[in-house]
């Protein structure tokens, strides 16, 4: 995306923040947001990016919960499809149809949701809704929201912001308390440590994984027979922490913040629903602060943040969920054989996918991660993906837990609502 239509996303994404600070009534929010653009662009464009950022691609109401689809291409804003154009490139499911020069559609029963094509339209004309008006809408009605913060956070906002600051930023929102979604993680990394160990000793030849990574599930089930039939049931560390905090708080509400465009479809699936009620990534969490006028380098109180493992933390970035379950699997059987290998990005989850379906692969456990990188290359991060690996294996080093089996704080937990809370999902 073109620099200049990188600071348009960002300032609509703060206007929305600062005047839904104030006003109660989406509409309203709306029109104050098109008067702040003045004649910055055409109104006809105008209307389609603040509408999509206040999580429409309709006409008529700003709706109050977002829905599907989460992805669109806003005509006004797409000149026409030339060399220049990289979403079609971007799109590995074959979602983005696009003939000679016309402007490109999307297919959304190809799209895996992944946001890629987001970031690589150079004028920013595929565009993703929003929930930022809705989440400080949520903020103002409900006294009990949580902020669950994937690990991939750490580094994002800035050098010098620590962790720590990051939390105290989020209290300051309003939310009611902030935590890891690395603790869902620790619980959800022994789930899997346990189902390989058991599909390892019945005999199956693979298991498939990447809870976390919503897309690479969808790929992989896409390949139905005995590829779709290896891959883990498990929900993602966000649905297994937003359905723990409900448990222990039955007038929570939830807000996942992550680097992640899936993520906001996955929250809405109807056999998922029930965990998370909005979804925010980096970058529109950045332009709340913004909006709300919070300057992070200026925060002196910093409340800690220590609820996770350093494994945990390690599942932002591509071989950290296999470093993860390979460590618990260990503890649990140091005999049982684990061969793993791991797709970056997904082009490489294709081609290992591909050698599966021959019996090509020399491996018993596969890792997929959708973006480049892992979730620390994911379309809604804000610094590049070196540099937020770097910052999450410093964060990971911070906590006092190296292994997420021997997490106490997980383990409470979860044996407290384990007959409660479901940590299986048939559907991605």
């Amino acid at each position: 995306m073109k620099e200049e239509k990188k600071k348009l996303r960002r300032k609509i994404y703060s206007l929305i923040a600062e005047h839904a600070k104030k006003l109660d009534n989406l509409q309203n929010v709306y029109e104050a947001v098109m008067d702040s653009l003045g004649g910055e662009l055409s109104r006809e464009e105008a209307e389609a990016r603040v509408r999509a950022a206040l999580g429409t691609f309709e006409k008529g109401p700003i709706p109050e919960e977002v829905d599907f689809p989460f992805i669109s291409i806003i005509e006004k804003a797409c000149k026409y499809y030339s060399e220049e154009c990289k979403c079609k490139d971007a799109c590995e499911g074959g979602a983005i149809l696009q003939r000679g020069k016309d402007k490109p559609v999307i297919d959304l029963e190809k799209c895996l949701t992944c946001g890629l094509c987001v970031v690589a339209c150079p004028e920013g004309a595929v565009m993703d809704k929003t929930e930022i008006a809705q989440t400080i809408n949520l903020i103002k009605k409900s006294k009990r929201v949580y902020a669950v913060l994937a690990p991939a956070f750490a580094g994002q906002f800035g050098k010098g912001i620590s962790e720590e600051k990051v939390k105290t930023a989020l209290l300051m929102l309003g939310f009611y308390d902030c935590i890891e979604v690395a603790l869902g993680a620790d619980m959800i990394t022994v789930k899997e440590a346990k189902e390989f160990i058991k599909r390892m000793n019945r005999k199956d030849d693979f298991m498939i994984t990447s809870c976390c990574c919503p897309p690479f599930v969808r790929l992989a089930k896409g390949y139905h027979g005995k590829i779709e039939g290896l891959v883990s049931d498990s929900v993602s560390p966000m649905i297994a922490i937003g359905r723990f905090i409900k448990a222990e708080d039955e007038n929570a509400k939830v807000v996942f913040i992550g680097p992640c465009i899936a993520k906001k479809s996955e929250a809405k699936l109807p056999e998922l629903k029930d965990a998370v009620d909005c979804v925010l990534t980096f970058e529109e969490l950045a332009a709340i602060f913004e909006g709300y006028k919070i300057n992070l380098e200026n925060i002196d109180v910093k409340i800690p943040i220590n609820e996770a493992s350093a494994s945990g933390r390690k599942y932002a970035f591509t071989g950290g969920v296999t470093e993860a379950i390979y460590k618990s699997v260990r503890v649990l059987d140091d005999k049982i054989n684990f061969k793993a290998i791991h797709g970056n990005g997904l082009r490489e989850c294709k081609e290992i996918l591909e050698k599966l379906k021959e019996n090509k692969i020399d491996a018993n456990f596969i890792e997929g991660m959708a973006c480049v990188g892992g979730c620390v290359g994911g379309p809604g991060t804000i610094i590049d993906k070196e540099e937020g690996q770097k910052r999450v294996l410093e964060f990971a080093q911070k906590s006092e837990t190296v292994e997420a089996i021997n997490n106490s704080i997980a383990n409470i937990l979860y044996e407290k609502h384990k007959e409660k809370v479901k940590l299986e999902s048939p559907v991605m």
